[in-house]
């Protein structure tokens, strides 16, 4: 599990412009307690940029997701989706689909190498995403 410094080393190291509002967003979701909507992160980085628009929030968080830094859970419904700091730390998600929440399921059921595709022997899996989705305990009641 990398720190929050550690993320901005590695972003600096591999190019990546580290933009203050960037860093922002990093930190707003390192130090949240749950997975936050785009709209959540929004809110919290415009406390200290106050300029900053939520389509540049959305497309940081996308950005960020393919570093590895960031996990985007629940990928059916882009109204409900959330963003999470994982930094190295690789889990998936069970999703409610009654409220929305997430919980992590600290365990990959994917193996390591992932065979290429039939019609295509040359693509390169660089990530993967696996949700598992129903009702949580509280909405089951």
């Amino acid at each position: 599990m990398y720190t929050l410094e550690q993320c901005f080393q590695s972003l600096r190291k591999n190019g990546q412009k580290l933009t203050p509002q960037r860093m922002e967003i990093l930190r707003v979701l390192s130090e949240a307690r749950a997975p936050l909507t785009a709209r959540d992160v929004h809110t919290r980085v415009k406390k200290k940029f106050s300029h900053v628009t939520l389509d540049t929030v959305y497309r940081n968080l996308l950005m960020l997701t393919g570093t590895g830094f960031i996990s985007h859970i629940n990928l059916q419904n882009k109204g409900t989706a959330r963003f999470e700091f994982q930094a190295g730390h690789h889990h998936h998600h069970a999703i409610c689909l009654e409220c929305g929440a997430a919980f992590c399921i600290d365990v990959c059921f994917v193996p390591d190498r992932i065979p290429a595709p039939k019609k295509d022997k040359g693509f390169k899996v660089t990530s993967h995403a696996f949700e598992v989705y129903g009702t949580c305990s509280k909405c089951a009641a």
